[in-house]
């Protein structure tokens, strides 16, 4: 059971760490977007839990980096858009 679970995590992260690329590629989403971010963080998390569960160690620690990437953009762009004047 633990080998399906991990397959379907390890496939959700994935493609949808692929398809955020995609929409960036195709203009369909900015990198400093808040979805773009999103997308690569749970793609990350989805990934390394899959790689933790099959005992993958190398492919939980990129993912650990790429999902600390994306948390990292997340709060930058936050951040940033909160300092942005409000206008009239």
């Amino acid at each position: 059971m633990d080998g399906i679970v991990a397959g379907v995590l390890g496939w959700m992260g994935t493609v949808g760490t692929f398809a955020a690329y995609v929409l960036l590629w195709r203009g369909r989403l900015m990198a400093t977007s808040l979805t773009y971010a999103a997308m690569n963080t749970v793609g990350g998390v989805l990934a390394g839990t899959a790689g933790a569960l099959y005992g993958a160690w190398p492919v939980v620690a990129s993912n650990v980096i790429w999902a600390s990437v994306g948390v990292h953009t997340l709060l930058a762009t936050i951040r940033a858009r909160r300092r942005q004047p409000i206008a009239l």
